[in-house]
Parts: structure tokens; sequence; C-alpha cells
């Protein structure tokens, strides 16, 4: 129920038309359906437990997508392209080209303190700067250790104002700007900068300013039983059980919608429709190295950007883990293709899957 393990609502609108999405774009001739067909049925090879849904997106048109398993053991209902995910720490990138956007807007600035945000600062976040909390270099301690060790667990309710009110107790545990430590506390203080500057809920800010504008069926909602969502589900080998929680964060984590949805929104990093030349800059300007801390994963090199891991092929990735909900998003190099796979329980290599879709649609 971590959001850390991968590299890994207040004000919210939730949007009925979530179990919506736009006819895939027809591709006759080759054997691409089959092949992605396939790489489902190795990732999900029995239909009658938990599973995944996914979708592969060309300049901002779904071109295939698909689901396979429940979304609903109790009822058997079925996982389709219309079925809605708690995309997990994939929704740090909103997060992050909040933060882009106001700065393009000259409303804060990267290099800005934390302290300069906050009503009653500790003296620690006078060395801290937003560039920091955003690239994971601040040092600051996961909310969520930090409320476990205040005998918070995830099964008892918490939301933004209990997770702030612990890391601002915190104190950064390595020196500010000196290395990679992901922490999902930095994106939580990230949501509440931007509130503080607009004046606005965060969940409302981003349906405003990305979500409308772009036309796309997302909303920002923390622990909320969105039309058409899945459930999750521990546990394996058919012995599943509910997972749910009633912590109420954002700016992490919380963004509600369909595979096809994700992959409709990744056409903003190849046209810059909102926010523009500045925000595409911003997301790998600055990117700083992981380490080796991705190598369970196979991938040997990595730089954390805006709320997104560049890879050395420039292609953009991110994984998101949370409530047994697993979502992996990359983004082809060229910026023309991008792929979403993410299940309702934990999966056996959704990130292979998604390499796998994305080189089959890319060649």
């Amino acid at each position: 129920m971590n959001r850390t393990v991968s590299w890994c609502a207040a004000g919210g609108v939730i949007v009925a038309a979530l179990t919506a999405v736009p006819t895939p774009q027809a591709y006759g001739g080759d054997d691409r359906e089959q092949r992605s067909a396939e790489v489902m049925r190795e990732l999900v090879p029995s239909p009658d437990g938990p599973g995944c849904a996914a979708a592969v997106g060309r300049r901002g048109e779904v071109v295939w997508e698909a689901g396979r398993g429940k979304a609903d053991l109790a009822t058997g209902r079925a996982i389709t392209p219309q079925t809605v995910f708690d995309m997990a720490s994939n929704s740090k990138q909103f997060t992050a080209d909040a933060v882009l956007l106001l700065a393009g807007r000259h409303r804060l600035a990267l290099d800005d303190p934390l302290s300069d945000h906050l009503d009653h600062p500790p003296a620690w976040t006078r060395d801290v700067t937003l560039g920091d909390l955003m690239r994971h270099t601040s040092g600051i301690p996961d909310y969520q250790d930090l409320l476990e060790a205040e005998g918070v667990k995830v099964t008892d309710p918490a939301g933004q104002e209990e997770a702030l009110a612990a890391i601002l107790a915190s104190r950064p545990e390595q020196t500010p700007g000196k290395g990679f430590s992901y922490s999902n506390s930095n994106y939580v203080l990230l949501a509440h900068v931007v509130e503080r500057v607009t004046g606005r809920p965060f969940p409302a800010f981003l349906q405003q300013e990305f979500f409308t504008p772009l036309h796309l069926r997302m909303t920002l909602a923390p622990a909320a039983d969105v039309p058409g969502k899945a459930k999750s589900y521990d546990g394996k080998d058919g012995s599943y059980s509910p997972n749910s929680s009633p912590w109420k964060q954002y700016g992490d984590g919380s963004v509600q919608t369909t595979a096809g949805e994700l992959v409709r929104w990744a056409d903003n990093y190849r046209t810059g429709r909102v926010g523009g030349k500045e925000l595409l800059a911003g997301v790998t300007d600055g990117a700083v190295d992981v380490g080796d801390v991705l190598r369970p994963r196979g991938i040997e090199e990595g730089r954390y950007g805006a709320g997104m891991l560049v890879l050395p092929d420039k292609s953009l990735v991110h994984r998101g883990d949370w409530e047994q909900f697993h979502s992996t998003f990359k983004v082809s190099p060229d910026r023309n293709t991008a792929v979403t796979v993410v299940c309702n329980a934990e999966p056996p290599d959704s990130f292979r899957a998604a390499n796998r879709l994305l080189d089959i649609w890319t060649k």
C-alpha cells in the first residue's frame, strides 16, 4: 500500500464521464493488435482474477487499448478500456507540471525556498527549494513512515493536514540538494505550495488548468469511489482480499482515470499545448541522477526531472503503486507514442509489458 515502493478530495470534481473513452484509431494490415493481445494474455494469464488494462497512444489518439481480468471480483465486472484506476505516483507529473506552469507565469520560482510559501516555516525549510522537492533531493522523510511512526496506520483516517503536520515536524535526513531520495512528502508539499500561490484547492487547479483544457476525463480524488473504478486486491494464486485505505493525501497520487486517458495526456509532452515551451523544457531541465535504485527493474541509468524519470534514450517513464493499484507509464523519445499499463493487483511485470507494447507500436 506504499506509494514509495516505486520510483517510483476536497475541491475535487468527480467526472461522471470518466467511463467514456474515444474510439481507437484502426490499424489494419498488420499484426500489432494480435501481438499486443498476446502481451496482455501473458501479463494476465487468467481472466477470472484481478487483471490489467493497457493503452497505446499516438500523437494524442488512442490506437490500441484492452482490458483483461476482473475489476470487481464480487460482481464479476470485467476490466475494459473504460475501467478507471488510481494512477498512484503517476499523478506526480501533474503536480510537477502545475509548479512549472506557475513558474512560467512568474508566480513562483524553482529556486524559491520552501519557507517562502509557509505560514510558520521551520528553520530547515529555508534550505529546501521547490526544485529540491520536485526532483526528490530535499532529504525530507516520507510522510507515510512519519504517520506510521505516530501510530497512524494506513487503515486509519488521515488527510492532507495530518501529512503536512507530520512533514513539517520532521527535518531532512540528508543535506538538501545533495542527492536523490524518493519521498512522497515532496509532492504533498508542492501541492500545498500551489494552493498557497493560487488560492485554489489543488484538485480544482488541476481540473481547470489541465484536465478541462485538454478534454481529459480525469479527476484528482483521494480515496474516492469514482464511477467505473476497479477494486484493488491483495493476494495471488486465486486467494484475494479487497485492499483500500481511507488516507486522503494528494499531490503525490490520487489521479483517477483510464489507461487510454493517460496516453492521451502524454501528447502534452509533444505539443506543450498547456504550459508551452517552458513546461516542456522544465520536464527534463535539471534532472538529477537517481543512482542504482532502478537496477532491480533492469534500468541501469536514469535521471529524475519534473515528476518523470528521464532515461538515457530520452524516453520518459514512471511507476505508481498504491492500494495494490500498479501503473506504468512511458513516453517514447520522440514524444509521439505513449503507453500505459495499469493493474488492480500485483502483476508479474507490468514494466516489461509496457516496454513490449511500446516496441510493437513504434517499430
